[in-house]
Formats: C-alpha cells, structure tokens, sequence
C-alpha cells in the first residue's frame, strides 16, 4: 500500500511537526512569539494611536507575518526568490495600511 502526502502529514515523528517537518520546540517557540505578538498588539490597541505605536504594531505583525511564513508554511529552507517574494508582499501590504496611518 502507497502512502500519500497526506497520510505523511498525519504520520508525526518523535521531535518534528507533522506537517512542516520542523523541529517541535522550534514551533512551540514560534508559536510562544506569535502569542506574546499578540498580546502585545492588543495592549497596544487600548492606547490612543500615535505614530510611534502605529509603527511598532505594524512591525509586529510584520514579525508575525514572517513567523507565520517560516515556520507554519515551512518556507524557511526555501528559495531566495520564494522568501524575496513573500518579504516583497509583507512589505508592500505594510507600506499600503501604514502610510495613511502615519501620515497626518
């Protein structure tokens, strides 16, 4: 019987994620960064919105979106073109909701 990708995506190995084939504790990390991110930008978003928050919420999702990537999507071994693209995307869809945030 042939297995498919499928069957190997829910087949875990002792230490590794079953889908990305990462390293478990480097997913629990990323997964511990991504919640304090989290927390950080809801704390954030009871203050009164300045451009220096704006700033710093938008580079952490910037992060989160980076974490996400590399870790989730299991693009952290992959091309440079792959990851120029995907830090391309990040950065312009960064630059489309900031810039009116931060300009007055």
């Amino acid at each position: 019987m042939s297995r498919t990708p499928t069957d190997e995506c829910h087949t875990p190995r002792a230490g590794v994620c079953a889908c990305t084939g990462s390293r478990t504790r480097s997913c629990t990390l990323a997964w511990l960064a991504l919640l304090a991110l989290s927390a950080a930008g809801w704390k954030l978003g009871g203050l009164s919105p300045t451009p220096a928050l704006v700033a710093i919420a938008l580079a952490a999702t910037l992060l989160k979106a980076q974490i996400l990537i590399d870790h989730y999507m299991g693009l952290r071994h992959a091309g440079w073109r792959w990851r120029a693209l995907l830090a391309g995307w990040l950065l312009l869809v960064a630059a489309v909701v900031g810039s009116p945030l931060l300009i007055h």
